[in-house]
């Protein structure tokens, strides 16, 4: 594609080389609808396209899937801002799975305006910086005038039964294994229910050693 730029006789030679230089431009392979498409986005141009959406927590060193996902929930969130689903889709986004018990939904009912957060934990757990990572997320997608109390881990136990069937044949016994299957221990919250530390046993801080 050629670079040349019309212009008029009089034109200085600044305005000639700024000419010529942005005729090169022309040639660069710049795809807007896919720099927009938080899908297809080169992995090195995400941050600015999470500047663009107002992604509100962003840390270089997330996976490009968690990059991604953080830009395509966060206009969703920002437009509910302030709600238990903009928390929830905020940490959703980010791979943790999270419920809101508000103080009215505790029993014994909480001070008032106060909530826990349920997580859904495998059996590693987390580590310091998820934990940080996590504050930070509800912080932002929060009301204001809600304060976290605690956070409630509760584990997703991989269980794998063996399904087997036996033959008789003589005095040899034959096994053979079926699939294994999974199990998630995620109880309903509601208010007629026992306090959840109750059911796991465990809070956060105790599991971290902190």
């Amino acid at each position: 594609m050629s670079s040349f730029v019309p212009l008029p006789p009089n034109a200085t030679h600044a305005e000639r080389s700024l000419a010529e230089a942005a005729g090169h431009f022309n040639n660069v392979p710049v795809i807007v609808r896919e720099v927009w498409n938080a899908d297809t986005c080169p992995a090195e141009l995400l941050p600015w396209l999470a500047r663009v959406v107002s992604v509100d927590v962003w840390d270089p060193n997330w996976t490009a899937e968690q990059k991604r996902a953080a830009i395509k929930v966060s206009l969703a969130v920002h437009r509910k801002k302030g709600t238990i689903g903009a928390v929830v889709d905020a940490l959703g986004a980010l791979g943790f799975r999270a419920k809101v018990q508000e103080w009215f939904n505790q029993i014994p009912q909480a001070a008032p305006y106060t909530y826990r957060l349920i997580i859904e934990v495998d059996q590693v757990g987390f580590d310091l910086e998820d934990v940080a990572l996590l504050l930070d997320v509800v912080d932002s997608a929060k009301n204001l005038r809600s304060h976290l109390t605690e956070i409630v881990p509760i584990v997703r136990t991989q269980v794998g039964p063996v399904l087997a069937s036996a033959v008789l044949i003589g005095t040899e016994l034959h096994l053979k294994a079926g699939a294994a299957q999974e199990e998630v221990v995620f109880p309903t919250f509601v208010a007629e229910e026992a306090l959840l530390n109750t059911i796991t046993n465990v809070r956060l801080p105790d599991s971290l050693g902190v």
